[in-house]
């Protein structure tokens, strides 16, 4: 088995999000099948740990109360003084 990560992985879930199953390289066609289920929802997860539930929760207020910023956002603060 290979993992895929970055822009391999990125590629494939296009693929798939897009509803193909079959896709072309280099003239072959190849065909995109899951073969296992997650064992569990992220649903699940955070129902059954109460300690990723408080972080998710508090995640969630900081991007509310605007306490969270993007990558671009602290690059523009420091060009700027900012921080």
């Amino acid at each position: 088995m290979k993992k895929l990560d970055g822009y391999a992985a990125e590629l494939i879930k296009d693929i798939i999000r897009d509803g193909e199953a079959v896709f072309e390289v280099d003239g072959k066609k190849y065909y995109l099948t899951q073969i296992e289920d997650a064992e569990t929802t992220v649903k699940e997860d955070v129902e059954a740990d109460s300690e990723l539930k408080q972080k998710l929760l508090q995640a969630k207020k900081d991007i509310l109360d605007g306490k969270i910023y993007s990558t671009d956002a602290v690059l523009e603060m420091i060009d700027q003084g900012e921080l």
